[in-house]
């Protein structure tokens, strides 16, 4: 049955996302700045014309407006198709990946919405880090309970306290071993190394995968942003020497969603070097 379901559900999970990633256009825009999520509505930010429910239909409306407001046409920016593309795409990717076919259908369900809340979490966090170097507290914090909730339904349900304790387990190791990296690079550079918010993501992600994830994510993300860095340097944006503050919270959610989806398969590899 689930099999003769898939392409009508993998369906459901991309426009799902995309849906929900275009109202995660309006949290990331508004939240930082104070604004109420739910009035005004959606408007332009030129003109202030209303923006009717068939102008704002997830990627369809910005292709048919050609990426300009219907009224001034002011350009409006590819970011907000963005978004949305990455939403679906995430959101059908978890279907399709983190799906627990053998599991209860009532486990199954409560993991994979799980996984889209924390997909969407980490894009409201990754794009106000970006914008402001600043993850909000309902990311962050709001992953960790994510993650110790799903552990307590599971641990109470499997009546093993198993799940909790690699959850909490989790959370205490990456909380831990991210403030140890911020505590530590701040006495080297004689300046905050590392913003608070990294500390609390990275217990999220440990709270949601545990111990093993968290190493993980460290070395996929400072790979990432190594080459990041190093590329800014090339591209001469950046001089050799000179601090610049480059916000981490991106990348340890680039990392996360690596080992999301490819985890047991980066383990078999690393693994495998030492053979």
């Amino acid at each position: 049955m689930m099999r003769e379901l898939t392409p009508t559900l993998a369906f459901f999970s991309f426009w799902l996302g995309a849906c929900i990633a275009s109202f995660l256009n309006v949290v990331i825009w508004r939240v930082p700045r104070g604004e109420s999520i739910v009035s005004p509505p959606s408007h332009c930010p030129k003109c202030g014309a209303a923006i009717r429910w068939w102008q704002n239909i997830p990627i369809l409306s910005w292709l048919a407006l050609r990426g300009k407001c219907s009224s001034c046409r002011a350009p409006i920016s590819p970011r907000y198709i963005f978004v949305e593309a990455l939403g679906g795409a995430l959101f059908l990717a978890a279907f399709l990946q983190l799906w627990m076919p053998h599991a209860p259908l009532w486990a199954a369900s409560l993991h994979l919405l799980v996984m889209w809340t924390w997909i969407a979490l980490m894009i409201i966090g990754s794009f106000i880090d970006y914008d402001l170097q600043l993850l909000p507290d309902f990311v962050t914090i709001g992953g960790m309970v994510l993650g110790l909730a799903e552990a307590a339904v599971f641990s109470v349900a499997g009546k093993t306290f198993a799940p909790a304790a690699w959850s909490v387990s989790g959370l205490a190791f990456g909380f831990g071993l991210m403030w140890l990296v911020r505590w530590l690079g701040s006495k080297a550079f004689k300046r905050e190394a590392m913003g608070m918010g990294d500390v609390l993501l990275m217990g999220a992600v440990g709270a949601l995968f545990g111990p093993v994830a968290v190493l993980a994510t460290v070395m996929l993300s400072s790979v990432a942003g190594s080459i990041v860095g190093l590329g800014m340097i090339l591209a001469s944006k950046v001089k050799l020497g000179r601090f610049v503050a480059i916000p981490y919270g991106p990348y340890i959610c680039l990392g996360c969603l690596a080992w999301m989806f490819f985890g047991q398969e980066l383990v078999t590899w690393y693994l495998g070097l030492f053979k």
